[in-house]
């Protein structure tokens, strides 16, 4: 399957590789395997949509995270939604991967946990802390 746009080829090889190939700036390919998430995302106010791929690699001595972003134009939205589809049928990759602490909730994490770097935060963080949950809170999605 491929998919040639001017300056970018999204291709997925019949051995299960993909490689995202960017005309004159390089490439990246993987393991579909490795392709635990693919979402398109609504346009923005710049009239592009996002591509975008999770590439996980939990495997050996040191995991790693590649997230692949491509700007989709108004004009190729629908060509990126069916080639999503046939990606999630072909090879089973969830729209967003399941993650269970994202099941739990939100919640803050307690001043005195390890995850804390400097504690306690300063005001413009408790600001910006405020102003996330609320937004959280109000999403209906």
């Amino acid at each position: 399957m491929t998919l040639d746009w001017p300056g970018f080829r999204l291709e997925c090889h019949s051995d299960g590789y993909l490689t995202f190939h960017w005309h004159h700036n390089g490439a990246i390919e993987s393991h579909v395997r490795h392709c635990s998430q693919v979402r398109l995302l609504p346009q923005g106010p710049d009239g592009l949509s996002q591509w975008v791929f999770q590439l996980r690699f939990p495997e050996g001595p040191t995991p790693g995270l590649l997230v692949v972003r491509v700007d989709v134009a108004a004009d190729r939205l629908e060509e990126a939604d069916q080639y999503t589809d046939l990606l999630r049928r072909r090879f089973g990759i969830p729209e967003q991967a399941p993650d269970a602490a994202e099941e739990a909730g939100w919640q803050r994490v307690p001043v005195d946990s390890p995850g804390w770097i400097a504690a306690p935060a300063g005001a413009a963080s408790e600001e910006l802390f405020a102003a996330v949950s609320a937004r959280i809170d109000a999403d209906t999605g």
